[in-house]
C-alpha cells in the first residue's frame, strides 16, 4: 500500500467515524430539552458536551473534506484549466500555503494542548467545569490529519505532472 492510499484511508475512516458524533449530539440536545421541559432547568453538562462534540466533528472532518474535494474553490475558473495546469496550481498551493500553514497551526495548537494538559485546565462555560485538554487535543490531531492529507494530495498532483493518470487533480 502506498503512502497516499494509507493517508486517504485514514482520512476517509476518520471522517466517517466522527460523523457518528452527530447522532450523539442529537441525543444530548434531545436529553437536555426533555430534562428542561420536565424539571424546568437545563443540565449542567449539555452545553459543554455539545460544543465539544460539534467542534470535534467539524475539525476532524477537515482531512475527509480535503480528500473528497469538499473545500471551497472557485470552480468556475478552476474547471476551465487543463489537468496539468490544475496540478501545477495545486502543487503551488500546497507548497506555498497549505503545508506551511498546517505546520504552524499544528505546532501552536500542540503547545496550547500541552499547556492545557499541564495546567489541568477546565472549561468555565458552565457549572460542570469539565477538563478541556481532551478537546484541545483534537486541534493538533486535526492539523496532523490535514497535514498528512495535504502531503498525499501534493504527491497525487506530482504524479499527475509525471504522467500517472490514476491521480488526476
Amino acid at each position: 500500500m502506498t503512502f497516499t492510499k494509507i493517508v486517504d484511508w485514514i482520512s476517509d475512516w476518520s471522517g466517517k467515524t466522527v460523523s457518528w458524533l452527530f447522532l450523539v449530539l442529537c441525543i444530548t440536545v434531545a436529553w437536555d430539552l426533555i430534562e428542561r421541559r420536565i424539571t424546568g432547568r437545563a443540565t449542567d453538562w449539555a452545553f459543554d458536551v455539545n460544543y465539544m462534540i460539534y467542534g470535534t466533528n467539524f475539525m476532524i472532518a477537515g482531512a475527509y473534506t480535503l480528500l473528497h474535494n469538499g473545500h471551497v474553490r472557485v470552480d468556475v475558473l478552476y474547471n476551465t484549466f487543463s489537468v496539468k495546469t490544475r496540478a501545477w496550481l495545486e502543487v503551488l498551493f500546497y507548497v506555498v500555503f497549505m503545508l506551511p500553514m498546517c505546520v504552524i497551526l499544528l505546532s501552536s495548537t500542540w503547545l496550547d494542548f500541552m499547556y492545557s494538559f499541564e495546567a489541568r485546565e477546565v472549561s468555565i462555560q458552565s457549572s460542570w467545569h469539565p477538563a478541556i485538554w481532551p478537546y484541545k487535543f483534537v486541534m493538533p490531531l486535526t492539523f496532523a490529519l490535514i497535514l498528512l492529507q495535504s502531503l498525499a494530495e501534493l504527491l497525487k498532483n506530482i504524479y499527475t505532472l509525471a504522467g500517472r493518470d490514476q491521480y488526476v487533480a
